[in-house]
């Protein structure tokens, strides 16, 4: 399931929360919307946070896995990345 259960300090969304998003994401629930110039899907989470599938045209291992079918997504706020999301597997970066 997930790695961490609740956010640091209360300022991310919980890793349910993001799991909740993750599954909208990919099962194309409601509120998911689309990048207008990248097409990439995204879904708004608490916190002023954003859950944004990866880009599979990218070079990084994360773009390899996507392309190879595995379900990468990010969590991001104001540019940055907080937490990345593999198959389910919340991973929260930067602690």
């Amino acid at each position: 399931m997930a790695e961490n259960d609740r956010a640091e300090a209360g300022d991310l969304p919980t890793a349910g929360v993001i799991l909740v998003a993750f599954e909208k994401l990919f099962g194309g629930g409601r509120g998911v919307r689309r990048f207008r110039h990248s097409g990439l899907r995204h879904v708004e989470l608490p916190h002023d946070c954003v859950l944004v599938e990866q880009n599979p045209k990218k070079s990084s291992e994360w773009a390899e896995l996507s392309r190879s079918g595995r379900r990468v997504a990010w969590v991001m706020r104001d540019g940055r990345y907080l937490a990345r999301v593999v198959d389910g597997e919340v991973t929260f970066l930067g602690q």
